[in-house]
């Protein structure tokens, strides 16, 4: 008999992280406290502490772990070893000057310390607080309580008590302290949209899953099992007794790396990643796979993490050597768990891992079941081997009833000469036993069983193009950032219509029948990587939804003045120092597309000529793998383990890129009279089609052309700028 019970974190590693996360979302409302200010700052800055009590809402930034707090850290990422603090603020005004915030500590022997302040954020969907990261100093030991102040312009914060070392003692607090929690946080509007993602029902949740464990108990194999709906909301998911909570991150290359035992943390990227079982990682694969099956799945196209394996590796096809990189070459580091455009994500991004298909209803497609049971989250380094893993076999059998139809599969798609995977288990290879009735499959319901949910997306028609939009991102919208030739809701009105049109009349790569026209998501930003709107015409990919947000903030912030200092500010002075021995200073000489940024993070440059060295964005190739490719993975990295452990953080703590870059073409950074003011991005139906709707939509925007990517040479090799299908129209 199965039974029910909600995902519990119960390790103590995690589980204080949790609770402070509950504790900051659901305080009471606080005690405002305004004063006047000869600055830009017009109120005193607060503290947020416990909502019974003065102790801070404090976090170790790199584990989130609750006090006490050692001045050295177990866990660090950067080389002082010196462990770093988040506090929570009120009361910080956007245009306050951040060089005249201070932090001091006074512990009980009135002794102060000053705390340098490394990092100032808003919290993401919680805009009235930000997170401010102060490094603890030397000297400072096991003193216990310590009573920690901001102040501005030397006017002082409230103060709060932080335990180093040990938590107790320290000075007494100040004279008529009080508690000062958080504001309550309003719940979001429910989504109350008619539309459905997908036309699932309990029923076939539990019958798919119901054939998944079936067929496991079969081939006398433990797994879990998650079901999503064609948007990636999580219908259910369910963990065979005796199935492995752990799954170790494998990209099947000659680099290792050992994790962390506490973290699951590699050194670099997450090759060898290996969460706590506490984390449930075997539940989050399984999502993950499923989520990819749905979001890659359209009318025209049915798609499976073995075919993203196929189109995502430093070669295509894998492993032949001397081949340009996949065409969606590092489309796993997209629809993150903390992005802020695809919700919900998947927890770790787009899977190439075999064992998950497409589910299609009466032939629309209608969600993903995805299989985790062998430890591993890897990709599929040979093809050629034709192997069958346990997983697909599983996957294909929940799956049996609910196929794509025949043509639009995988492998009937055919890229550059070269036929698609799908999978390589077949209906007759998978086991046909009986099916369990749901009510008595062995093990436990770790997700809720539902029907599909209420759609993110809304039909609308653009200059006569049917599509669908969010409703976050339209009306589109102005930019605000101040600039005389900031983009106007006029011109992203123009530029959006302009791409639409043009994917109405472009042939798409991946679709059938053949001759049908690409189905695409369209995005522009402004100067700041702030969406200014998104168009999805008729049955775009959703995984194209976070990806053209990607393309467009990238394409933006490589262009960008500030680019090469704002990655040194963020800790990656590595690949700017990399870049300018290239002859790239990235400080908006140049203007960038996704498809130059992505020709400088290959592990070969140029791409696809074995033996050469790396990009500068890039890994060396015996150091490079899909779960550690660069720059890419390491802007991300660290927000997205947090994120995972139940952080609400954006992907990137770059401002510009909150969702992470990408690095596969379809982008045209936008500029008015001259000035860098936002960019483009598509993803739908074909790199080369995402290319030249990007062209057309930036029509009346294109940078000038002796800025353009292609006019930089790198050694001795010209970069690419876009590059467009031959005979496009239909």
């Amino acid at each position: 008999m199965n039974s029910y019970r909600p995902l519990r974190r119960s390790s103590l590693r995690v589980r204080p992280f949790v609770v402070a996360c509950v504790c900051l979302a659901a305080l009471a409302i606080g005690l405002l406290i305004s004063q006047p200010n000869t600055g830009a700052q017009n109120t005193r800055l607060i503290l947020i502490s416990e909502a019974d009590s003065t102790r801070a809402i404090a976090l170790e930034s790199v584990t989130r772990m609750k006090e006490p707090f050692t001045a050295t850290a177990k866990h660090f990422l950067a080389a002082d070893q010196r462990t770093r603090i988040q506090l929570f603020v009120l009361n910080l005004e956007p245009s306050a000057d951040l060089s005249a915030l201070q932090a001091m500590a006074e512990d009980g022997n009135h002794k102060t310390y000053t705390l340098p302040i490394e990092h100032v954020d808003a919290v993401p969907n919680q805009q009235w607080a930000n997170s401010v990261t102060v490094r603890l100093p030397d000297g400072i030991g096991d003193v216990g309580d310590v009573l920690v102040q901001l102040s501005y312009r030397g006017v002082p914060s409230n103060r709060v008590r932080v335990g180093i070392g040990h938590v107790g003692g320290g000075l007494a607090d100040d004279q008529g302290a009080i508690p000062t929690p958080a504001p309550a946080v309003t719940a979001p509007t429910p989504n109350t949209n008619p539309i459905t993602a997908g036309n699932l029902t309990s029923s076939d949740v539990q019958t798919i899953i119901a054939q998944a464990v079936s067929a496991a108990s079969a081939l006398n194999r433990a797994v879990t099992v998650a079901v999503t709906d064609r948007e990636g909301n999580i219908l259910g998911t369910f963990q065979m007794t005796g199935a492995t909570p752990r799954t170790r991150f494998d990209g099947n290359v000659v680099f290792k790396q050992t994790a962390d035992p506490v973290t699951g943390l590699p050194p670099q990227g997450l090759e060898g990643a290996d969460f706590p079982a506490a984390l449930n990682p075997a539940r989050l694969a399984a999502i993950t796979k499923a989520g990819t099956a749905a979001f890659f799945s359209t009318f025209g196209d049915a798609f499976t993490p073995r075919t993203a394996s196929f189109i995502i590796q430093e070669h295509f096809p894998p492993n032949v050597s001397n081949q340009p990189g996949g065409p969606l070459f590092g489309v796993q580091f997209s629809q993150l768990v903390c992005s802020d455009i695809k919700k919900p994500g998947l927890p770790f991004g787009l899977s190439g891992d075999s064992g998950a298909v497409p589910i299609y209803k009466n032939g629309v497609p209608s969600g993903g079941v995805g299989i985790e049971g062998d430890g591993l989250y890897t990709v599929d380094r040979d093809p050629t081997d034709f192997d069958k893993p346990v997983e697909e076999l599983i996957a294909v059998a929940a799956g049996r009833g609910y196929e794509p139809p025949a043509l639009i599969r995988g492998d009937n798609i055919i890229v550059g000469g070269i036929r698609l995977t799908y999978t390589n288990v077949t209906d007759a290879d998978a086991p046909r036993p009986t099916t369990m009735s749901f009510a008595s499959l062995p093990g436990t319901v770790l997700d809720p069983i539902r029907s599909a949910q209420p759609s993110a997306f809304v039909p609308t028609t653009l200059g006569g193009s049917p599509g669908t939009i969010d409703t976050r991102f339209f009306p589109f919208r102005a930019s605000t950032s101040g600039s005389a030739n900031a983009l106007t809701a006029d011109d992203v009105t123009r530029i959006i219509t302009q791409a639409a049109h043009q994917a109405d009349i472009t042939r798409a790569a991946i679709r059938q029948p053949l001759g049908s026209a690409a189905r695409v998501n369209i995005t522009v930003v402004d100067s700041e990587g702030t969406v200014l709107g998104i168009f999805r015409t008729f049955d775009a990919p959703v995984f194209g939804f976070d990806v053209s947000a990607q393309k467009a903030r990238t394409a933006l912030f490589y262009s960008r003045s500030n680019a090469g200092a704002t990655l040194r500010a963020a800790g990656f002075g590595n690949y700017v120092d990399a870049a300018a021995a290239d002859g790239l200073g990235l400080n908006g000489s140049v203007a960038f597309t996704d498809r130059a940024g992505g020709f400088l993070s290959r592990p070969f440059f140029p791409d696809g000529i074995d033996g050469t060295a790396n990009g500068p964005f890039s890994h060396p190739i015996n150091q490079w793998s899909v779960f550690n490719d660069g720059l890419q993975i390491d802007l991300v990295r660290t927000n997205l383990v947090a994120a995972l452990l139940g952080s609400n953080v954006p992907c990137s703590s770059i401002t510009y890129i909150p969702n992470g870059i990408q690095i596969f073409p379809g982008s045209v950074p936008l500029y008015k009279n001259g000035e860098l003011v936002g960019g483009i991005g598509i993803s739908g139906d074909g790199v080369d089609q995402d290319d030249i709707i990007a062209s057309a939509g930036a029509e009346g925007f294109l940078p000038p052309a002796p800025m353009r990517s292609d006019q930089v040479f790198v050694r001795g090799i010209r970069l690419p700028f876009t590059k467009f299908p031959r005979s496009p129209d239909l």
